[in-house]
């Protein structure tokens, strides 16, 4: 099976300034393509793009504002070009009891995990159509399979994403743009420590972005829309 070559690629990974989205620009950022990253905090958005490496863009973007997102594409495109792989990692993870919960922290959740990706994605889309090509990449949860007691704002925005992106393929597929939904167990996000196997390990952030890395190399005819990824060995309970 022959891979397609990244350094020809240009990336963008929302919420890449920590956790899973920084491992992930990493990867793809070692992998060969340009990549750009957006997160609230402009100062440690700027330190995470120096940490990745030259040529990583730092683009400042909370994407529960559509005005903060459509500046946020202007500048991408002006800086980068047109995207070809867009991963929507930017997410908010809040509890509480669905009786004591406030609509405040229902919106915060909603606008940022569901209605943002809706957003992001909807800006860079027609650039992609255009040039009948691209990757979109969506960061769920097992927890968009399955409920969990004081979290049913965050379920609610990952169950979203599934029937979002299942629609989006549907409507995009016939313009070669892959969607694809990767669903993790519980990760790990500070620095890897090398070990690969054995008892109680949980997945790692790591293993997230070598597996965008590899979706984004198969070929254009191939295409895994849901992927669930477990840590094989994990602390009892997960």
């Amino acid at each position: 099976m022959t891979t397609q070559d990244l350094s020809k690629k240009t990336a963008l990974v929302t919420g890449g300034s920590r956790g899973i989205g920084k491992h992930i620009a990493l990867a793809l950022h070692r992998a060969g393509a340009a990549v750009g990253i957006t997160g609230r905090d402009a100062r440690t958005l700027s330190a995470a793009a120096r940490e990745i490496g030259d040529g990583c863009k730092a683009f400042v973007c909370d994407q529960r504002h559509p005005e903060a997102i459509r500046k946020m594409a202007q500048a991408v495109a002006s800086e980068l070009g047109p995207v070809d792989i867009l991963v929507n990692n930017a997410g908010v993870m809040k509890s509480s009891p669905v009786e004591s919960m406030s609509l405040e922290l229902w919106n915060e959740v909603i606008e940022t995990n569901l209605t943002g990706v809706f957003l992001t994605i909807q800006a860079f889309l027609p650039s992609m159509a255009q040039r009948n090509r691209g990757d979109i990449f969506i960061i769920s949860s097992m927890s968009g399979k399955k409920g969990d007691p004081g979290s049913s704002a965050y379920n609610a925005s990952k169950f979203g994403l599934q029937g979002f992106a299942q629609a989006l393929l549907y409507e995009v597929r016939r313009k070669n743009i892959r969607v694809m939904v990767l669903n993790p167990s519980s990760v790990e996000t500070g620095p890897d420590s090398g070990r690969k196997e054995g008892p109680g390990l949980y997945l790692h952030a790591a293993d997230i972005a070598a597996t965008v890395v590899h979706l984004a190399s198969l070929p254009g005819r191939t295409l895994v829309r849901d992927m669930d990824i477990w840590g094989t060995n994990p602390q009892p309970n997960h």
